[in-house]
């Protein structure tokens, strides 16, 4: 008779014990990088802007003006190669940072210039998806 309410007690504790609702919406973020990585390297704005929030802001840095710099560059540089580091991604509720590693190469005019640091990410769920709100 033990055996059996030990067995019905230790399965309550794993149910109730799941995935908590932070460990079901990294995935979901890491998507949002994952799609952000591949924009960069391909060099597709249209791809690029589509995580990237229209509210987004940055030390008074807002959409367009993101959006004019990222045009800029991608027609500047000849190559771009982006790599970023396993993310460290804290949740709470609709909001979420995202902390990497990254290394990035691009050319310029034939030259390689390599920049390697760590980005803080914030992003916000929108009702399309987990959008980057700022830190690019």
């Amino acid at each position: 008779m033990f055996g059996r309410w030990f067995g019905i007690l230790v399965a309550a504790l794993l149910l109730a014990s799941g995935c908590s609702e932070s460990d079901r919406e990294r995935p979901e973020i890491r998507r949002t990088l994952s799609t952000r990585a591949d924009a960069l390297n391909s060099r597709d704005i249209t791809h690029y802007l589509s995580v990237v929030s229209l509210q987004y802001n940055d030390k008074g840095k807002g959409f367009t003006p993101l959006k004019e710099n990222l045009e800029k560059n991608f027609r500047d540089f000849e190559q771009i190669s982006y790599e970023a580091g396993t993310p460290s991604i804290t949740v709470d509720g609709n909001n979420a940072e995202s902390v990497a590693s990254y290394r990035m190469k691009v050319q310029v005019r034939g030259k390689e210039m390599t920049l390697n640091g760590t980005e803080h990410l914030r992003l916000a769920k929108e009702p399309e998806g987990w959008k980057i709100i700022a830190g690019i």
